[in-house]
């Protein structure tokens, strides 16, 4: 690639991310710096507009995979967007100065937009003529031990909101002690509904989180990564409204934590005492799946065989209690 700006584009678009334009104090030829995205790309360079009161007051956000392309004359704005602004910074037609270079991803100071035009132009002509990401040496080497949270890793105390109720499951500090010695990681994804329901305030979820984790650390052990999910259909919140793919049966959950930790999924296991735990983990490619046995037992199993009835490659064991799981 001719410019290092074709190949910061393309990697953006390859992480999921966009364009980001700032549109206050913008030059009049904005819609000049765009319109090649619409005309020679047709939406497969994605890119929004935004303007900065909009993000300070949080009703659009961006991401670490967006790149937010500043012109020279909006330098200024920064300083009112920092504490919100994720993603990679551009500054285009101008330069960074020793002082501001911690503010700032990349500056091109000769970057017109005639320059641009011919950028894109170049980028057109090898669009899709690239290699996947590489990734750092020895990631997607270990295994992950994915838990549920209720009746797997503590009991179950529903839509609970006192710290004092929780209890560990028995084996499990050994289960996740054991794992860890076996250079696995360990990760919690657990559905939440109450939550999304507005029947527990996230105030009362961080302290029966805590707690649990209290507990484990008192033995030794520790959880890596922990993703919930308060989606839910009859949602008592707007929280319960947002990213249904992340509740389980769906995979969401254990998607991030695979793009965070790098696991090796088909070296991975899953417990959980619901099909919906087995069924999201099959989903993300996750090599052994485990129900732990409880009141519920015979009625997920049932779940299960059905399920199996349409995934061929679908299989699960019972586990009558945690200490008969072998990693």
């Amino acid at each position: 690639m001719s410019h290092p700006l074709e190949l910061l584009i393309v990697e953006t678009v390859q992480l999921g991310g966009s364009l980001v334009f700032i549109a206050d104090q913008n030059p009049a030829t904005l819609s000049q710096w765009q319109q090649p995205l619409v005309q020679d790309f047709a939406g497969e360079i994605p890119f929004v507009t935004r303007t900065a009161q909009d993000l300070r007051a949080q009703k659009y956000v961006t991401r670490p995979e967006d790149l937010v392309i500043f012109q020279s004359n909006q330098k200024s704005i920064l300083s009112s967007l920092d504490a919100v602004l994720n993603g990679q910074r551009l500054l285009v037609g101008d330069e960074v100065s020793p002082a501001e270079s911690h503010q700032w991803d990349y500056a091109f100071a000769d970057l017109s937009l005639h320059k641009w035009q011919l950028i894109l132009q170049s980028l057109k002509a090898h669009w899709g003529q690239w290699s996947a990401l590489q990734g750092l040496d020895g990631e997607h080497g270990a295994g992950c031990l994915f838990l549920d949270r209720d009746d797997v890793v503590v009991k179950n105390v529903p839509y609970n909101k006192d710290p004092e109720a929780v209890q560990l499951l028995p084996g499990i500090c050994e289960l996740i002690n054991s794992a860890h010695a076996q250079s696995y990681w360990v990760a919690l994804v657990t559905n939440q509904s109450g939550l999304g329901r507005g029947w527990i305030s996230w105030s009362q979820y961080q302290s029966v989180h805590q707690r649990m984790m209290q507990l484990l650390a008192q033995q030794g052990a520790w959880i890596d990564d922990c993703e919930w999910s308060a989606f839910i259909d009859e949602a008592g919140s707007p929280r319960g409204r947002l990213l249904a793919g992340l509740r389980k049966p769906r995979n969401g959950m254990l998607l991030k934590v695979n793009n965070k930790l790098r696991v090796n999924m088909a070296k991975s296991v899953m417990v959980g005492d619901s099909a919906s735990d087995l069924k999201a983990a099959f989903a993300a490619g996750v090599g052994r799946l485990y129900l732990l046995a409880s009141e519920k037992t015979d009625k997920e199993v049932k779940s299960l065989q059905a399920h199996q009835s349409a995934y061929s490659g679908f299989k699960f064991t019972v586990l009558e209690k945690l200490s008969d799981l072998k990693l």
